[in-house]
């Protein structure tokens, strides 16, 4: 009898990873952006339905598929992965804003992604506090404070008989003065927004953005001025 009548051994079966789930043709970036993902509108999920500290790993992973060694692969824990969406919504935002042709469009586009995203927001502040929720502001209203202080230098220069340059500090003011003026416009507007995200604010949403303008508007100049001499 020839062998090729014996019936072949059964090939062991090979154990399947992360990167088999995805596809073999995926790519390892590709997979993990898409777990990331995954993880992140799983904890959006159960964060509608419960506080942040009682959402365990566990509940994620179940809903996600995957075992809590992928989990722990890309992030140290929960607060990790509400960081990570922090930033992910910090940089799609900076990128819509790039794209508005005046601070005051930005601000409203501001306004409205945080409108949307209230809840979330929120559970930002309450599990990581408002330290946490500047940093996610920060980079945000960076780029509408820094419109806004092109805008008032112009207004100065233009009271003052200067000329208008392509140089972005045209008054010449120390650049350490510059920033920790902008810092400080972010930490007004930040609480102004903290006041409004707990309902304790007496504006509402457009409101607030008139409120703001009008404080960026009037005091910018006054202070750029004063700063200049």
């Amino acid at each position: 009898m020839s062998n090729s009548s014996y019936p072949k051994p059964l090939a062991k079966e090979k154990k399947r990873t992360i990167w088999d789930k995805c596809g073999i043709k995926m790519k390892k970036q590709e997979c993990r952006e898409r777990t990331q993902r995954q993880l992140a509108e799983a904890l959006e999920f159960y964060l509608q339905k419960e506080p942040l500290e009682k959402i365990t790993v566990r509940e994620l992973i179940e809903k996600v598929g995957i075992n809590r060694k992928t989990f722990y692969y890309y992030f140290p824990d929960i607060y990790g992965l509400l960081e990570w969406m922090v930033t992910q919504e910090s940089q799609r935002l900076i990128f819509e804003i790039q794209n508005q042709e005046d601070y005051e469009n930005s601000l409203a586009l501001v306004f409205d992604s945080i409108e949307k995203n209230r809840h979330f927001v929120n559970c930002v502040y309450d599990s990581m506090g408002r330290d946490a929720l500047v940093r996610f502001l920060n980079k945000d209203f960076r780029k509408v404070i820094s419109w806004a202080m092109e805008k008032g230098m112009e207004d100065v220069l233009k009271r003052n008989g200067g000329k208008i340059t392509e140089t972005s500090n045209p008054l010449g003011i120390e650049q350490k003065f510059l920033d920790t003026l902008v810092d400080s416009y972010i930490a007004s507007i930040a609480q102004i927004l903290l006041l409004y995200l707990q309902k304790k604010s007496p504006f509402n949403k457009q409101e607030c953005i008139r409120f703001i303008l009008r404080y960026l508007q009037s005091t910018i100049p006054a202070a750029l001025e004063e700063f200049a001499k």
